[in-house]
């Protein structure tokens, strides 16, 4: 569904290369400035590239108009501001037609309790699920064909313990009809456990493409986080990974 290769931006892309096939859940992780944002905002189509091609569904990423693009693919970026004392409801309708909340996206992230109230007076991580609820809204007709490229950069900042797995249960599930969903974020955890393909990212570049974390040592993994990493297996055989400084 989704192909983009030797991809540059000045300072931000290095040749970065990649495929996604439809139903893939994949998290992108790596250290601040290694090029996550930029790697989203470039298949989105947001940030102009200087060299190499973006291809969705097998068509040349330019091709699309804006209108096209906009009903095929989202993208969730990390800054989410309101300067206005619009409410919860009033934010969601603008996006979707719908006056109604769809009920998959209501049960994750339980927004029926502040609809009524202003978005600037919500708690950070009450915002931001309000944020990733506008943001599928905005793509939803698509999600529902199982064709949508979902873009979420760092959707879990902020958010409780709760609301994470809700949200990337909610993901999964819209990648087993047939969507592609592409995330961001540092938790080596979530991603053991929900990532169908794990990107690696150092300089602008995917420096390494797996499956699975068990695919990679906890020596390799610090390398690419500057950091010690020790894992252990729980009761239930889960991986479980720890980071610390020496």
């Amino acid at each position: 569904m989704l192909k983009f290769n030797q991809i540059r931006v000045a300072g931000r892309l290095n040749g970065a290369s990649g495929q996604v096939n439809g139903g893939e859940f994949v998290h992108v992780l790596g250290t601040n400035g290694s090029g996550k944002s930029s790697l989203l905002s470039a298949i989105a189509g947001l940030l102009p590239i200087e060299q190499g091609q973006v291809w969705l569904e097998q068509k040349k990423l330019q091709d699309y108009s804006l209108p096209q693009l906009a009903a095929l693919r989202c993208l969730q970026e990390q800054q989410q501001n309101s300067a206005f004392a619009l409410t919860v409801a009033e934010v969601l309708y603008f996006f979707s037609e719908d006056k109604g909340l769809p009920a998959e996206l209501d049960e994750a992230l339980e927004l029926q309790q502040f609809m009524s109230k202003p978005l600037n007076q919500l708690s950070g991580g009450e915002a931001r699920r309000v944020h990733i609820a506008r943001t599928l809204l905005q793509v939803w007709p698509t999600i529902q064909q199982g064709r949508a490229l979902v873009l979420l950069d760092e959707p879990n900042q902020g958010l409780d313990f709760k609301h994470q797995h809700l949200l990337f249960r909610l993901l999964r599930r819209l990648c087993h009809t047939g969507n592609v969903v592409i995330v961001n974020h540092h938790d080596l955890n979530l991603c053991q456990q929900y990532a169908d393909k794990i990107w690696l990212m150092q300089a602008g570049q995917i420096v390494i493409s797996i499956s699975s974390l068990e695919q990679i040592s906890n020596h390799d993994l610090a390398a690419i986080f500057s950091c010690s990493i020790q894992s252990a297996v729980d009761a239930t055989g889960n991986k479980i990974f720890q980071t610390y400084l020496d």
